[in-house]
């Protein structure tokens, strides 16, 4: 009876997360989420204290560099010519997926944008290949990610920010512009040093 209870709660979480995020307006693309549905300081609990990952993090050499702790969350693709701010409602830009990862925490990380409506920031994310450079500035460290994949899934495929047992980081959009029938989700690797 207690084995199942863990199983319970992780469904429930997926289903939440999946009926937070799945929403679709007419036009195809992902409605945005609302605001009570992402709260960055909620949404991930690292088990590591911070002084622990902060100590670590001086004596390693990292891609990482710091920048001013109260500076906004921002996503930087280069051979996209896109830098913006990573936000809570896809109205306005890239946002962060409810209940995934942060960077450094050594989890799934997952970001959406729209292709073709609102500020459109994914409108070229199918140009990106492996080793592309993408970096994310938050909590006033940037973290360098180098692209190691891309696939085209189901709109129907719920499972996929599910954890990977690894820090991993994906970009996901309808596909193709204009329609909501596929996700092109985009995948990225932490750049070591």
């Amino acid at each position: 009876m207690k084995a199942s209870v863990p199983i319970f709660l992780s469904f429930l979480v997926g289903a939440l997360v999946t009926v937070g995020f799945v929403r679709w307006n007419a036009d195809g693309d992902a409605a945005a989420l609302p605001a009570h549905a992402i709260r960055p300081a909620a949404v991930h609990v690292s088990a590591k204290p911070v002084r622990a990952q902060n100590e670590r993090a001086k004596h390693q050499s990292s891609p990482t560099r710091t920048v001013a702790s109260t500076s906004p969350a921002l996503i930087n693709i280069p051979k996209l010519d896109l830098r913006a701010k990573i936000g809570t409602t896809l109205d306005e830009g890239p946002a962060w997926w409810p209940v995934t990862g942060r960077p450094g925490g050594g989890d799934t990380i997952a970001i959406a944008g729209h292709r073709t409506t609102h500020t459109r920031p994914f409108y070229w994310l199918d140009r990106l290949r492996t080793g592309d450079a993408i970096y994310l500035r938050w909590r006033g460290r940037m973290y360098a990610y180098t692209v190691s994949g891309r696939r085209i899934l189901s709109a129907r495929d719920l499972h996929i920010a599910d954890a990977r047992g690894h820090e991993v980081l994906l970009l996901s959009a309808c596909n193709p512009r204009g329609s909501s029938r596929q996700r092109i989700v985009v995948y990225a690797l932490p750049r070591h040093a």
